[in-house]
C-alpha cells in the first residue's frame, strides 16, 4: 500500500427514475436551504460515479447523496483539519471511512454490507480526495443556486464549515484551492 490510488466522485447522467415520493415538510421543520437541496436532488436526480482505486460504485443524488448532504460540509471540514470521517450510503449498502495519515495521504476503508461483508483498503492522495469532494459539493450547490432551489447566500452559508477550515496550515505545495461559487457551474 505504498502508491496512492485514484479517487473520483463525478456526475454521470440524469436519472429519471423516482424510487421515492417527493420530499415533503408538512410540519415546516426544514429550512428553505434544507428543503431546496432535497427538492434539487429529487427533481434533478443524477447518477453519480464513485471511484476508489479500481472499484466503482454508482450512487444517485436521491437517495444516496441526499442522506449525507446536510453533513458533508462539516465532514469535509473535519477532513481538512486532519480528522477521520465516515460517509455512509445505506441505500447502496456501503460506508467509506477516510483517515488522514499525513498532509499527503489518506487511508480509505470501503465496506460493502448486505448478505456478506466486503472490505477493501486503499491509500489515496489527500489533495485529490479533498479537491474532488470540494468540486462535487461546489457543483451541487451551484446547480441548486442556478436552478433557483436556494439563494446564493444560502449556498455560501452552506459551505461555511469548509471555509473556516482553510485556516488550517498546509504545506505550500499542497495548498487547496476552494472552487468558487459562480454562475454556470450547475446544469
Amino acid at each position: 500500500m505504498n502508491q496512492t490510488q485514484n479517487f473520483s466522485l463525478q456526475f454521470l447522467e440524469p436519472c429519471f427514475k423516482n424510487w421515492f415520493l417527493p420530499p415533503e415538510d408538512p410540519l415546516g421543520e426544514l429550512s428553505h436551504l434544507e428543503m431546496g437541496l432535497k427538492r434539487l436532488c429529487f427533481e434533478n436526480n443524477y447518477k453519480i460515479l464513485l471511484e476508489i482505486g479500481c472499484e466503482e460504485q454508482e450512487l444517485f443524488l436521491d437517495p444516496d447523496i441526499i442522506l449525507v448532504l446536510d453533513e458533508l460540509p462539516e465532514k469535509v471540514s473535519l477532513l481538512l483539519s486532519g480528522k477521520n470521517i465516515e460517509l455512509e450510503f445505506p441505500e447502496s449498502s456501503m460506508v467509506i471511512y477516510l483517515q488522514p495519515i499525513d498532509f499527503w495521504q489518506i487511508k480509505c476503508i470501503w465496506k460493502k454490507y448486505g448478505y456478506s461483508l466486503e472490505q477493501k483498503t486503499f491509500l489515496l492522495d489527500n489533495q485529490q480526495v479533498l479537491n474532488k469532494l470540494l468540486d462535487f459539493l461546489a457543483r451541487l450547490i451551484n446547480m441548486a443556486v442556478n436552478k433557483g432551489y436556494i439563494s446564493f447566500e444560502e449556498g455560501s452559508e452552506f459551505i461555511i464549515p469548509i471555509s473556516r477550515s482553510y485556516s488550517v496550515k498546509t504545506p505550500p505545495s499542497r495548498h487547496i484551492q476552494r472552487p468558487p461559487l459562480k454562475e454556470g457551474w450547475g446544469n
